[in-house]
């Protein structure tokens, strides 16, 4: 009987292989004098998410679908829904002091996200609560 390779380690491999890439790239691009432009920010960051749920999850798909699974992603979530709420609050506040705006709502993109941010928890919760009723 072969024993199968465990594509864990592969697949981090590989996209520890694949951030160093872009981050060399970028390196060569600001080294060259090009400013760096939100493809490249969320280049970075959608590979960083990646690498995180690599290293939370590995590739046992079933231990993420599996009930302590979900008991961490429910938890995980509430814990960054608060933690969003609170640092869009405080951009918004410092935007607001740094660009000394008064008398109005500030950056009026930033303060739409933070009112957004902060119904979108109940209003998920009330229709999650009508599904059970």
């Amino acid at each position: 009987m072969k024993k199968r390779l465990s594509r864990s380690p592969i697949l981090i491999t590989l996209v520890g292989l694949l951030c160093l890439l872009v981050i060399g790239l970028n390196t060569v691009e600001y080294l060259r004098g090009e400013p760096f432009d939100q493809g490249d920010v969320m280049t970075l960051v959608m590979l960083f998410v990646l690498a995180l749920h690599l290293f939370t999850w590995g590739t046992d798909f079933k231990m993420a679908k599996d009930e302590m699974g979900k008991q961490i992603t429910h938890h995980s979530a509430t814990i960054s829904y608060h933690i969003s709420a609170l640092g869009l609050f405080v951009f918004w506040i410092v935007d607001r002091i740094v660009f000394l705006r008064k008398g109005d709502f500030g950056n009026i993109t930033l303060f739409a996200a933070l009112c957004f941010v902060l119904v979108l928890h109940p209003l998920v919760q009330f229709f999650v609560a009508r599904r059970y009723r």
